[in-house]
């Protein structure tokens, strides 16, 4: 049985949150010593707090939603506000925005579940007895209270932080506590944990289930957070003066899991996704950790992210993909990349699942997620519940953490070279080893700033659709400069798709598409470049010439608004909350604290400060 299934069918032991986002109701009409005598009852402790994930506030969007826009994921933005999740991808969030207090209250029911199972255990006789089973959900619930924080600071910057359960009588409000002092507690706390918890492949679970591996990688990524870049209430963007130890700390535990769990990346790169809708878990691969989820339940991959399915006619249901690429992701990519088709889908399917040409380029759909692919149709009228697992953590960001924190210790040298290699040997076919690795990585591990910037673009190259992207351009103190990056390079898109002698007028204002004889498309410029001879059109020059020729749709050219012969105004749009056309100063992109949680926190609370405006 999956995972997923036993967070259905565990006892529920604590209640829902209440409005004030510390305050819970007693947890269980049983004792703590009751609940925590056995490992089956500890265990369904423990499916409580794994239960915080089934739902909107998680699996739409803290994983998702949230991490948009930046120069990778968008949602597509209205010009006015709205109130919505729109206004969280335009940098223009205000205190009553509908999508913030869910997901605040849902962060603090999970960490109040982790803390009273934390609690519970080490009060157990059974934990006296080190008992390996139950000190190894000891150290589940700590990584998802870890990963609660980690989310709830990097989207709210300080934070109310508590290691222990509320209980009556207890002081529900709590001021903002330095994120600084968060992460490090969190790291600490993994870091006491992991040498006591089993390794994936001793779970019957697998990756469904936090593991050792999961920590240690958890702890390298925590560790680069903390020592990463982050926007600070007085509205700058700075790290912390001991961010370097943090880098050690990020780079001795990326080499803990490398040297300790020998593992392979999966060779094929669009199997790994495959095998999520598929419902196929494989252990010492490249996936560490993903969330379990049940069919027909949660999960809203394939539904929000994935290819775009038009409901209809079908059994399939509706994928709205409310999350797409810009054109400027897709020309970053090496054109012999294998990654580049499994990031970027140029097709939909329409109301009677037959493919169509994206009929807007800014609506590149990732490839990665197909709710066609799940083993048997979801049903006519299905939308979100795909049961599709959600990847949190990969041995490729392992090796790419690796690869970063070598090089900012010590430089681009073989360790840190050998790391990207083995990511980018994944990604390109053997008989381009020669140039599109090696090559690639001499030519750029010239300097600590060139292979900075190779490890920059590997990670959009190998995380596109994932939605970590946001989170390593903060880190990095880079969000600002991809944003206007972005914005200039699609404003030039557009202008050379008018002209032929422009720096980018080689690119395509058009695509040219067939369908073949099994219904799929065929597409002539299948890299999305101008050809240097256009094909035989279909119906052109008569009505019924060339009846296999190719049908055209518009691509750059999308960008270019006819009536004001200018630039489309999507490129304004998008990110209309960052005003800064050097993308130097720093974007507000800490969100803020819902203003019922404001007016309930008895003036220990308040929206003063991150660049909030409204």
């Amino acid at each position: 049985m999956r995972y997923s299934a036993f967070l259905l069918i565990g006892m529920i032991l604590v209640s829902t949150a209440c409005e004030k986002y510390l305050e819970t109701d007693s947890p269980s009409a049983f004792t703590d010593l009751y609940i925590f005598s056995s490992e089956g009852d500890t265990r369904k402790a423990l499916n409580s707090v794994y239960q915080s994930f089934a739902n909107s506030s998680y699996d739409q969007r803290l994983s998702t939603f949230f991490s948009c826009n930046t120069d990778l994921e968008n949602g597509h933005v209205h010009a006015g506000t709205d109130n919505t999740r729109r206004d969280l991808w335009s940098y223009r969030a205000t205190s009553t925005n509908t999508e913030i207090l869910d997901t605040w209250n849902n962060c603090y029911l999970g960490i109040n579940r982790a803390n009273e199972v934390i609690e519970g255990i080490r009060n157990s006789n059974l934990y006296k007895e080190n008992n390996r089973q139950v000190i190894h959900m000891l150290g589940e619930a700590m990584a998802i209270r870890a990963y609660k924080y980690f989310l709830l600071q990097f989207y709210w910057g300080d934070v109310p932080f508590t290691t222990t359960p509320t209980k009556a009588g207890d002081e529900f409000y709590l001021p903002r506590t330095d994120r600084d002092t968060i992460l490090a507690h969190m790291i600490s706390d993994l870091i006491g944990i992991e040498p006591e918890m089993f390794w994936a492949d001793q779970l019957p679970e697998g990756i469904e289930r936090i593991s050792r591996d999961f920590v240690i990688g958890m702890i390298a990524r925590l560790s680069l957070y903390r020592g990463g870049y982050a926007l600070r209430q007085d509205g700058t963007m700075r790290r912390a003066d001991d961010w370097r130890d943090y880098y050690t700390l990020a780079n001795t535990y990326a080499k803990k899991l490398i040297d300790m769990k020998q593992r392979t990346l999966d060779p094929d790169f669009q199997q790994m996704f495959m095998n999520q809708c598929q419902y196929i878990t494989t252990t010492n691969m490249d996936v560490i950790w993903e969330v379990p989820y049940l069919l027909g339940v949660n999960s809203d991959i394939g539904w929000d992210l994935g290819l775009k399915v038009d409901g209809g006619n079908h059994d399939w249901g509706t994928g709205n993909n409310f999350i797409n690429f810009p054109p400027n992701y897709l020309y970053t990519f090496d054109t012999t990349d294998t990654r580049l088709p499994v990031s970027n889908a140029f097709y939909y399917y329409d109301e009677d699942l037959v493919q169509q040409p994206v009929n807007w380029v800014i609506f590149i759909s990732t490839h990665k997620w197909s709710r066609t692919w799940v083993p048997n149709p979801l049903g006519e009228t299905s939308a979100k519940g795909t049961g599709i697992n959600f990847p949190v953590l990969r041995y490729a960001d392992v090796l790419l953490m690796l690869a970063e924190s070598e090089n900012e210790l010590e430089g681009p040298n073989a360790t840190a070279q050998e790391a990207l290699k083995e990511v980018r040997q994944r990604a390109f076919p053997s008989e381009y080893w020669p140039e599109k690795v090696d090559a690639y990585i001499s030519e750029k591990s010239g300097s600590r700033e060139e292979f900075f910037e190779a490890i920059v673009d590997e990670r959009a190259w190998e995380f596109g659709g994932e939605c970590i992207r946001k989170f390593d351009l903060v880190r990095w103190n880079l969000l600002g400069e991809k944003i206007v990056e972005a914005q200039t390079t699609l404003k030039q898109y557009a202008e050379d798709s008018q002209i032929d002698d422009g720096p980018t007028s080689h690119l395509a204002d058009e695509l040219y598409y067939r369908r073949k004889s099994d219904g799929t498309l065929e597409f002539y410029n299948r890299f999305a470049r101008r050809p240097d001879v256009v094909p035989p059109l279909k119906d052109v020059p008569n009505i019924g010439d060339n009846p296999d020729g190719y049908e055209t749709v518009g691509w750059l050219s999308g960008l270019w608004d006819e009536g004001t012969a200018l630039p489309v105004d999507y490129m304004d749009i998008q990110w209309s909350g960052y005003t800064d056309p050097t993308g130097q100063a720093p974007v507000p992109y800490i969100l803020p604290i819902h203003q019922s949680i404001i007016n309930s926190s008895r003036g220990v609370l308040d929206n003063n400060g991150y660049l909030l405006t409204f």
